[in-house]
């Protein structure tokens, strides 16, 4: 029997990421294609020119790319094809009004901040897929300020969640995050704990920083660990 092929609505978002720190990279492919059949990722890479070497080949839908990677390409007068020519989203460490307008200047579909959750990011490649321009609340907060003169509205650091994890769940968090692709059962063991124990603790956490799984906190982790411990 022949296998039915997908249509063109229903074929997967084929992505590419394009991101310097290992972390995050990992974090967006694992967040991304647990999300099949709607979406994949058919490439990875840390440089502009890495991302550009493999475009031909990979032909994705969406290029999903580190901000400062984007303008500093852009800039350069690296191919269009990089940030324009096709959807691309950008992932910047911090907004600004700059980075909005910087957004636009290198033909970018969208913006999201490290601090976007997995269903933010996930949305985001959607609609940006579908030829929508996404920036987000926290974007379309801060060009409204921009507007109307004010100063920026910056989100909350979440410095209060951090600071009201107990010791314990300081060392918890360190682990979970040094050990990335450990098992549960792997981490209890390092923390000398058993796994019931590692899930409370992480039910807690999760909770005082606002994430609701261990991806989401890689990336959180990311933007706010190296400022606190």
């Amino acid at each position: 029997m022949t296998p039915q092929r997908l249509s063109i609505s229903e074929a997967p978002i084929r992505v590419m990421v394009v991101e310097t720190h290992q972390l995050i990279l990992w974090a967006l492919t694992k967040l991304i294609n647990s999300h099949r059949p709607g979406m994949e990722v058919v490439a990875v890479a840390g440089t502009q020119c890495d991302a550009l070497f493999q475009l031909p080949t990979a032909a994705p839908d969406l290029v999903l790319m580190k901000y400062e990677l984007a303008v500093t390409a852009h800039q350069a007068g690296l191919p269009e094809a990089l940030t324009c020519g096709r959807h691309t989203l950008l992932f910047a460490q911090e907004l600004e009004t700059d980075t909005l307008a910087s957004t636009l200047r290198c033909g970018a579909h969208g913006l999201l901040s490290r601090r976007s959750s997995a269903d933010e990011i996930v949305k985001a490649i959607e609609k940006t897929h579908q030829g929508e321009l996404w920036f987000g609340r926290e974007a379309t907060c801060l060009a409204l300020n921009a507007l109307r003169g004010g100063e920026p509205a910056r989100p909350h650091p979440h410095h209060d969640g951090l600071d009201a994890l107990t010791p314990r769940e300081r060392r918890v968090l360190q682990t979970v995050v040094a050990n990335k692709v450990r098992t549960n059962r792997d981490l209890a063991k390092i923390l000398f704990i058993s796994e019931s124990t590692l899930r409370n603790h992480l039910s807690s956490i999760y909770q005082k920083l606002g994430v609701s799984n261990r991806l989401d906190l890689y990336v959180y982790a990311q933007s706010h660990l190296a400022l606190t411990f």
